[in-house]
């Protein structure tokens, strides 16, 4: 894993209140936030479904085509993808906490 300073500009009166791992913290938060908005979002299709999105995809892919089934995939691929990209950011935060 990489990492990067970063600069930001805030009110003066913030500056003295906030330490790097409260920004941080702050950080890991909004991962953890966006990541179960996600997977919300991807239980809710496992749930209409009743099947992982990989099983999905393979019966989508067989059977006659239904719009329905594929608007809901490429939603649900969609938030899989975000899922586990704001999963990816959540633990490479975490670890930086951790290691600092």
């Amino acid at each position: 894993m990489q990492l990067e300073n970063m600069t930001i500009k805030v009110p003066k009166t913030a500056v003295k209140d906030l330490k790097d791992k409260e920004i941080l913290f702050f950080l890991l938060d909004k991962a953890l936030s966006k990541l179960e908005f996600y997977r919300s979002k991807c239980k809710q299709f496992e749930k209409k479904y009743g099947t992982t999105l990989e099983k999905f995809r393979q019966k989508i892919e067989i059977e006659e085509e239904n719009f329905e089934w594929w608007d809901d995939f490429i939603l649900w691929e969609g938030y899989e993808k975000a899922y586990q990209e704001w999963k990816r950011k959540y633990e490479e935060i975490k670890f930086v906490l951790q290691n600092n």
